[in-house]
């Protein structure tokens, strides 16, 4: 029996990583769209600063069509930040919903960029159709802003597939979703112009030296202490120090047995936790940690978690739950 009160967890600490880079997956474990993965607000205004031409037009590279992968999702996502979007979800075993995207993709390419059209393979990306909820097929959803809208469902005429399509078009320039795609079939989402010491922290991430990835953010950080998305990268950072070379069942098989006052034990664990896509069990672990110690035990454990909070995603809906939990713990 644990002395913490839970079973031990198996980890799967398989991570998506660019280098050590830590990236979030748009699906989260509930079966829905993550808004919180996509890159932060100051990262796509340097991006909307770089690609608007003289004219004051945003031009993006990229195909007016594409088909959208699990892969690819989150780039599309972040695509809509820019262009307005629009998903219609087809199957080999669907004869409607095969007419319905090549009407689509008819309509689209006359539209000149101003709309783009991305197309789901049910049957090879049901993670796609869990996460944005299809109940049918075919399925047409707008994505603009990052926010996936229904729009349709069933097939349509062409005359009422671009009505809808205008509809899209209209709520985009309600919401400032202006930009146009350049229809480069092999153009993508550019990368935004950084800070010096931000290039020089990814140079580094990519190679794998996240002494130096620490150090080019801390200073990122002292010339703009604003500087929000250096900070979360910051702590990504000192994450993967903390467990780099720890085996993560060792260290949960460990904090199972740890009493909560052992805080340097259910500290590491709940780094592991949070690695293996498990925040929940992390958060619960350190909230009751931070019930049952006091003075700067406390104050670590408060610290830790609210870090792992920034990790998670400040949206995610189990951070959300967490921050009422650890305000009723420290009244």
């Amino acid at each position: 029996m644990s002395t913490t009160g839970r079973p031990t967890p198996t980890a799967d600490t398989r991570t998506t990583t660019r280098g050590h880079r830590l990236t979030q997956s748009p699906l989260n474990i509930r079966g829905a769209v993550d808004l919180s993965a996509l890159a932060p607000a100051k990262h796509q205004e340097r991006l909307k600063e770089q690609t608007t031409n003289e004219d004051g037009v945003q031009i993006i590279p990229g195909p007016l069509v594409r088909d959208v992968t699990v892969e690819a999702l989150q780039e599309f996502l972040e695509l809509s930040l820019h262009v307005p979007l629009v998903i219609v979800f087809r199957s080999d075993r669907s004869q409607g919903s095969l007419e319905l995207a090549r009407t689509l993709t008819d309509l689209v390419r006359d539209l000149n960029g101003t709309i783009g059209l991305g197309i789901v393979d049910a049957d090879n990306a049901p993670e796609i159709v869990q996460a944005f909820q299809i109940q049918a097929l075919p399925t047409t959803v707008a994505v603009l802003g990052g926010n996936p809208v229904p729009l349709f469902q069933g097939t349509a005429a062409p005359e009422d597939a671009s009505k809808a399509l205008d509809s899209v078009l209209q709520a985009a320039q309600q919401l400032g979703v202006l930009g146009r795609l350049d229809g480069d079939e092999n153009g993508r989402l550019p990368e935004p112009e950084l800070p010096p010491h931000v290039k020089e922290a990814r140079a580094a991430l990519d190679r794998g030296d996240l002494e130096a990835a620490h150090a080019a953010y801390t200073k990122a950080i002292k010339e703009n202490p604003g500087d929000d998305e250096s900070k979360l990268a910051l702590s990504q950072v000192e994450l993967f120090q903390r467990i780099t070379d720890r085996d993560p069942q060792e260290v949960l098989q460990a904090a199972s047995t740890a009493p909560l006052t052992d805080v340097d034990a259910h500290l590491l664990a709940a780094d592991v936790e949070v690695m293996a896509r498990m925040p929940e069990s992390a958060f619960a672990r350190l909230l009751d940690v931070i019930r049952t110690v006091s003075g700067d035990e406390r104050d670590r454990a408060r610290l830790r978690l609210i870090d792992l909070f920034g990790i998670v995603g400040i949206h995610d809906p189990v951070v959300s739950e967490a921050r009422k939990q650890l305000a009723s713990a420290l009244m």
